[in-house]
């Protein structure tokens, strides 16, 4: 956005180091071309024929008369035809140079002769109201065969009511010296209003871009009175027009009336809420716009008092809240509405009621340049003032979220430290609960068989080792891998192997490579060795066998350990504490446990872990007796 700004001014101060040499260079070709200036005749005093539209009788005589000719001056709410006459001298000498001739301003349509013989024309001459206009001067080369010492030039048009109908004086001459002033004519009147045309249209574009990124008024009546300001603009060097003049006229005053109704919303946004009284006056006087439109020229007239009138009531109002210190868009915006006001004023009496400024391009122009770098200076500071709140409320965003950041890494490194304590306190917890569900219970047992007297000493050093592998193996639990069930049953062979074979079984050992158990905890691996280890302890004391078998298989779904002794077997509808705890650890984590009578003798204890859906241990372990 800001690039595109700097584009623009950039060739708005292009053009007018264009444009203000060479209005310079007509200026000294207007003061080369005064008369009495060898070289150009200035030819102002015509012999003038009137026809008024409607006119039956016959046509008035030709009375002397002094260029400029004001149509809308001269003859009030009329239209008609006018013919003025002028002679030129060219002496013989002078006839060996091309001359040229320059008329500044001539409309609305016309006819130029020279000794009789059509010059040039433009628009239809018999036709009222035609589209033709005639806002750009006339330049034309004069034929050599032509001129002769004594020249007539004979120049009809047809004037319109409130078409600044009219002729300028005439200037005669070599050519070169009215081709430079042909050329400062032409920056005059078409090329300084065409740029200030496309410098209005992108300001309007610029505007209507930021209204379409912040959805802000200030910016939409921005960019809509600029673009109505470019139109209306455009209107003035417009060559031929594409309505007849009824019809142009009030396309022109809509522009006219829309452009005056954004800039008073734009006055508005600038300023902030207006008085009610204010409100509804200027909703009068806007609405009776389309009425005066409607109802004529002079009805228009009338409404273009009151409103200039109501500008004035109005400038005064803002001026008054304008006092020092305020910020610049207020000056700014005051400054805009001012310059358009006088520049209006200076139009509409220099097109009512001075002949002499009949050639005059008008204020209007420079009045909408000014309006334009006024709505830029709005735009641009108001545009400032959000990037700069924005940067502001970006930073205190920053900051509270750099705030927010350190809080939370405080709470997270205090729920990090708590965790840790928490973790610890499980750990004793849990290792407090195995040794007293496992070694604890083995000891209490030693101690009641010691007391009671009647064990003998094999089987109270049987409870001991029972108590000493029940602590090794949740020494060695500390740091089994998670879900590593061949690590797990290494474990237990190392750790029970030797008793095993000390108890007279032969231990037949069929492990394959198991895969991990996905998913499995530190928790779950637990109650699986608790499970293993039971059922190898019960083996030891109860089954009285003689060869103990541990297998591990697995397939596509589940691992399955299975435990195996030659004994005397399982009683059927036998169960007991040791039997229910191993019940309850598989349900915990998700495993089938089956316990059952061998094919021969003996019993069979099979665990079946999930491989897809492993359950996560709960955080509490029932308590197991000793066995």
């Amino acid at each position: 956005m800001l690039h595109l700004l700097a584009r623009c001014l950039l060739h708005g101060l292009l053009l007018c180091w264009q444009v203000l040499p060479a209005h310079a260079q007509g200026t000294a070709v207007q003061e080369e071309a005064a008369p009495g200036t060898p070289g150009v005749q200035v030819l102002s005093q015509v012999q003038l024929g009137i026809r008024l539209r409607g006119d039956s009788g016959p046509p008035a005589q030709a009375l002397p008369f002094t260029l400029p000719l004001h149509w809308d001056v001269l003859h009030r709410r009329k239209a008609g035809w006018a013919t003025a006459r002028l002679a030129f001298d060219v002496p013989a000498a002078a006839r060996q140079e091309p001359h040229a001739l320059l008329i500044p301003r001539l409309g609305n349509a016309y006819r130029v002769t020279l000794n009789g013989e059509v010059l040039a024309s433009g628009g239809a001459l018999l036709t009222p109201n035609d589209g033709w206009t005639g806002r750009r001067p006339l330049w034309l080369r004069l034929p050599g065969p032509l001129l002769q010492e004594h020249n007539e030039l004979a120049i009809t048009i047809r004037a319109d009511y409130l078409r600044r109908a009219g002729i300028s004086p005439v200037q005669v001459g070599p050519e070169a010296l009215l081709q430079e002033r042909w050329h400062a004519l032409e920056w005059q009147r078409v090329t300084l209003p065409r740029a200030i045309s496309l410098f209005s249209l992108v300001v309007g574009v610029f505007c209507l871009l930021l209204w379409w990124q912040q959805r802000q008024a200030l910016y939409a009546y921005a960019a809509l009175c600029e673009l109505l300001w470019a139109c209306r603009i455009t209107a003035t060097w417009m060559e031929d027009i594409f309505l007849s003049w009824p019809h142009w006229f009030q396309a022109v005053q809509g522009l006219f009336w829309a452009g005056c109704l954004s800039l008073y919303w734009l006055a508005r946004a600038v300023w902030g809420p207006r008085p009610r009284a204010e409100t509804w006056a200027a909703w009068a006087i806007f609405g009776l716009c389309p009425l005066a439109v409607l109802l004529g020229a002079d009805a228009v007239l009338g409404w273009t008092v009151a409103l200039l009138a109501s500008w004035v009531a109005l400038v005064v109002q803002l001026a008054r809240h304008c006092r020092p210190p305020c910020d610049g868009p207020r000056l700014w915006m005051l400054l805009a509405l001012c310059v358009c006001w006088v520049a209006l004023v200076r139009d509409i009496t220099a097109a009512r009621l001075a002949p002499a400024q009949y050639m005059d391009g008008g204020w209007t122009l420079w009045a909408a340049t000014l309006a334009g770098l006024a709505v830029l200076a709005i735009v641009g500071q108001r545009f400032q003032q959000a990037r700069q709140q924005l940067l502001q409320l970006t930073a205190s965003l920053e900051q509270r979220v750099h705030e927010r950041e350190e809080k939370l890494a405080r709470q997270h490194e205090a729920l990090r430290a708590l965790e840790r304590t928490s973790a610890k306190s499980e750990e004793r917890a849990r290792i407090l609960r195995d040794m007293h569900d496992g070694a604890g219970a083995h000891l209490i047992t030693a101690m009641r068989q010691l007391e009671g007297g009647v064990a003998s000493q094999a089987q109270v050093m049987q409870t001991l080792r029972e108590s000493l592998d029940q602590l090794r193996l949740s020494v060695d639990a500390m740091s089994l891998p998670a879900g590593d069930v061949n690590a797990l049953l290494a474990s237990l062979r190392f750790r029970l192997e030797q008793r095993i074979r000390d108890s007279g079984l032969e231990l037949v050992w069929d492990v394959q490579l198991l895969p991990l158990w996905s998913g499995c905890s530190e928790e779950a691996m637990r109650h699986l060795q608790y499970i293993v280890f039971e059922a190898i302890s019960n083996a030891l004391q109860h089954a009285r066998a003689r060869e103990l078998r541990l297998s591990a298989q697995s397939d596509a779904d589940t691992i399955t350990v299975r435990i195996q002794d030659d004994g005397v077997g399982r009683q059927d509808g036998a169960s007991g504490n040791g039997l229910r705890t191993m019940q309850e650890r598989s349900l915990l984590i998700g495993a089938l446990l089956t316990v059952c009578r061998g094919e021969g003798a003996g019993t069979t204890v099979q665990v079946a872990l999930p491989l897809k859906v492993a359950s996560s241990a709960a955080p509490a372990a029932p308590s197991s007796p000793a066995p």
